[in-house]
């Protein structure tokens, strides 16, 4: 694969804004969670959500495709035509809503 070519001051700016109030938010959520049930709740919150970034791996026992097929059939507001996702070889897609 070769060496890591990495952009100067991207970590720096990347972390900044991940970490920025003004527009990542976050919150706890019950003991009783299940992956279903958070993947719903991020589909249907309002305001919207624009990104779900599992830093956690929360999401476990479904894929990436799954993950995307799932918020759009399960309330992800008609706003987005699509979600993007890596696949299993970490190329970026999108599954768009009317492709389903």
């Amino acid at each position: 694969l070769g060496q890591c070519q990495y952009e100067e001051c991207s970590d720096g700016q990347m972390i900044h804004f991940l970490t920025s109030e003004s527009i990542v938010t976050s919150r706890q959520v019950s003991p009783n969670w299940t992956v279903h049930g958070l993947l719903k709740e991020i589909a249907c919150n309002d305001p919207p959500f624009h990104a779900l970034i599992d830093t956690g791996a929360l999401i476990t026992g479904m894929s990436n495709y799954e993950v995307a097929s799932f918020l759009i059939q399960n309330g992800l507001k008609k706003d987005f035509d699509g979600v993007v996702f890596l696949d299993h070889k970490d190329r970026q897609m999108i599954l768009l809503r009317h492709g389903m």
